[in-house]
């Protein structure tokens, strides 16, 4: 039996969510979450060497291990969407892996042209519908060096090795999958992340990832406003997102008010995602009704347990 910890930082808090592996049987046995005193929507890259922050995170993932009596030495951690810089590109792959490199990082370099270099870059297909056979959007997502030694810097001191760093967004649609996988079947459905500052829509039209699209608002007040607004505009008729048939809300900043505003948009059923659906759990945790109310804040941090069980 295989058991991975997946870690998601999130406006100030830490989640956890402790899962095990048995035969393609998942089970889930411990998450949690914990607050500290670090905005992680914030820059990692400025912090690289703040010992006070640093400190603070490494001692609650520490805290946290040493509290449930964990033995190991291995995690997997979600950043926010906020941490990275993502571009969605026609790229022709046809070309080879160096001449799509090329492409990216010159696209990267309009944005960034002092420090693009500075940057890892990772891409996701979006299986898009292009008029040439050999092409493709690819969705870039690119994260700055000093972020990743930022994180790097807190797991060293908790002694953990990283399987992995993934973005928020793609751990929570991960968990989706896997959990809703056949309610989703030949089916198009939006994932709609409700984060501090930011809302991140995926588009997935039979279990493959077609679009993705992001939103800013600057206040709680801006907040129902601007999901609304971008809602309707991917609803609209000529919209590539056009015929969506449900839609999947996860995030730590889900509210009732956010919730009805969507509904009453009358579009098509919304629904919270339930990370642990399709998992089983102890009995201590399903009698915990404060975590079935909450599920939805672990989405992420389960999505990268999961994620985590195919790097074993």
């Amino acid at each position: 039996m295989n058991t991975n910890l997946g870690i998601s930082f999130s406006d100030n808090k830490i989640y956890f969510a402790e899962l095990s592996e048995d035969n393609g049987s998942y089970r889930l046995h411990h998450v949690e979450s914990r607050k500290v005193n670090f905005d992680f929507e914030d820059s990692f890259y400025k912090h690289k060497a703040n010992q006070k922050y640093l400190t603070n995170i490494a001692s609650e993932i520490q805290n946290y291990i040493n509290k449930q009596k964990l033995n190991t030495q291995e995690a997997a951690l979600t950043i926010g969407t906020s941490q990275a810089f993502m571009l969605t590109l026609p790229v022709d792959y046809s070309e080879g892996k160096q001449s799509m490199n090329s492409k990216i990082y010159w696209e990267l370099s309009n944005y960034f042209p002092d420090n693009y270099n500075e940057f890892i870059v990772n891409t996701y297909r979006l299986n898009s519908n292009m008029p040439c056979k050999d092409s493709d959007e690819f969705l870039i997502i690119a994260v700055h060096k000093n972020t990743l030694e930022f994180i790097n810097r807190i797991f060293r001191m908790c002694n953990l090795n990283l399987k992995l760093i993934d973005i928020d967004h793609f751990s929570a649609e991960y968990s989706f999958r896997t959990g809703y996988g056949k309610q989703i079947e030949n089916k198009k459905v939006l994932i709609v992340g409700l984060k501090k500052g930011r809302v991140d829509y995926g588009y997935i039209h039979n279990m493959k990832y077609k679009n993705y699209m992001y939103s800013r608002y600057g206040s709680d007040i801006e907040f129902n406003l601007s999901v609304v607004k971008k809602l309707n505009s991917i609803f609209d008729n000529n919209s590539e997102t056009a015929g969506t048939e449900a839609i999947y809300l996860y995030g730590d900043n889900i509210k009732e008010n956010t919730v009805e505003a969507i509904r009453k948009l009358d579009k098509v059923p919304v629904e919270i995602i339930n990370p642990f659906n399709g998992i089983n759990a102890v009995q201590q945790l399903l009698n915990d009704d404060n975590l079935r109310k909450n599920a939805y804040k672990f989405a992420a941090s389960c999505g990268a347990a999961l994620r985590s069980f195919t790097r074993n």
